[in-house]
């Protein structure tokens, strides 16, 4: 199988005027043709160990994706998207036909899939058939690359290893076209001309969903506020959750009286957990607040499923969470979330506010060492997140907190792509 180095991409991230050499031109107007003959196309979606946030954060280039193939007039090809087993809960196939065409199909997978074994799928397809995968897989964390491999049914032909590159340097662009202007310079396409905040984390919830908000009943008058306080890093556990929650409540006593606040907090699985930060811990620590003048209360809730956790959330009008998966879940589903994370670069907050209703605080200027961040991550230390104030978490958290949010969905309107 022969294989072209695609790392400028990552100096092309970080300058958008880059000078290209001839070799790295005709390399991106390379994958362009590859998008435009492509007879089938495999997504890989997931994240690494599992991790949930990754898989969400990727649905951005999934749903770009989707998109383009739809401007290039490809709309009606086979798609088999295929995600993480413990993610696909929160991914119905029937969602994607309704939104795009009926050929999207979805499949999970035990483990990632290396792009490279994907060749087995050519029997199953026509003769002189083009696959093109696309890797936006977490787990594939080497510098992307290109690989092409002619085979007796057909040709197949990768793009690996594109989260790194897609995600993590390409939110040197910003939060409004960080992956719009992947893909735009991944497939060797102008700049989109199109409103490319549209291009952004984002799951799909429909009506039938809403049948399973039943299990956990919420006060209809109350503001909802979802609650994500647990991490399996504990150096991302923010310590200091009720002090910014009696500020909020503060707040609404002093300017909503007689209006109440629902905490809901939804815990995960406990396998995994730090001490002090399982379901019965959180539960000791927070089932009894009541704000001010009881103008509170804290459901403490542990979902069936992911998808039951993802529509619990998005009947909340502001989310409160940690560096940790769910708060992804709550960004993709357009609700405000506001987070605290640890400072410097090794979680960062550029890349890790991976939609435009992540509302991230962290500590500027830095005044740790990599290496005393590090050392926290390791050993389980929580000082250094908790130097962030409660009342910076606070006053980003008001201008949010509104009790008749309405969660805003990405329009899904035509692009329009100079080429």
């Amino acid at each position: 199988m022969r294989e072209v180095d695609l790392s400028f991409l990552c100096e092309l991230a970080r300058n958008s005027d880059y000078p290209l050499v001839q070799h790295e031109l005709e390399s991106l107007q390379n994958n362009q043709q590859l998008l435009r003959r492509s007879t089938a196309i495999v997504i890989l979606l997931g994240g690494k160990a599992g991790r949930l946030g990754e898989c969400v954060v990727g649905t951005a280039l999934l749903e770009g994706t989707l998109r383009l193939l739809r401007v290039l007039n490809k709309e009606g090809i086979s798609v088999q998207i295929m995600i993480d087993q413990r993610s696909l809960d929160l991914f119905q196939e029937e969602n994607y036909q309704q939104a795009y065409w009926p050929e999207i199909s979805l499949q999970g997978m035990e483990a990632p899939l290396d792009p490279r074994s994907i060749l087995s799928l050519l029997t199953s397809l026509h003769d002189n058939a083009h696959l093109l995968v696309l890797d936006f897989h977490g787990a594939h964390d080497g510098m992307p690359y290109y690989a092409h491999k002619q085979t007796d049914h057909g040709s197949i032909d990768i793009l690996g290893n594109l989260f790194r590159v897609g995600v993590r340097n390409y939110s040197q662009r910003g939060p409004e076209h960080r992956y719009a202007a992947f893909l735009a310079d991944l497939f060797a396409l102008k700049e989109l001309s199109m409103d490319s905040t549209t291009i952004q984390p984002h799951l799909r919830l429909t009506i039938e969903d809403e049948q399973q908000l039943k299990a956990y009943p919420l006060d209809p008058a109350a503001i909802t506020i979802i609650c994500f306080f647990q991490s399996v890093v504990l150096a991302k556990c923010y310590e200091l959750w009720d002090e910014v929650m009696q500020l909020l409540c503060e707040h609404i006593a002093r300017e909503q009286p007689g209006q109440k606040l629902e905490f809901v907090i939804a815990c995960g699985p406990d396998e995994g957990l730090p001490d002090g930060f399982k379901k019965s811990d959180i539960a000791d620590w927070l089932q009894d607040f009541t704000g001010v003048a009881d103008n509170a209360r804290v459901k403490i809730y542990s979902t069936a499923t992911l998808r039951d956790l993802a529509v619990l959330t998005s009947h909340a009008t502001l989310a409160l969470s940690d560096d940790t998966g769910p708060g992804h879940i709550a960004g993709a589903l357009g609700i405000p979330v506001i987070i605290p994370f640890l400072p410097g670069n090794v979680y960062a907050k550029d890349i890790w506010s991976s939609t435009l209703y992540h509302h991230g605080i962290t500590i500027v200027p830095n005044p740790y060492s990599t290496q005393q961040i590090e050392a926290a991550v390791i050993w389980g230390h929580t000082d250094i997140i908790d130097s962030i104030p409660p009342a910076e978490l606070y006053k980003t958290a008001i201008p949010h907190l509104q009790k008749n949010h309405t969660r805003q969905q990405p329009a899904n309107q035509t692009l329009r792509i100079s080429l």
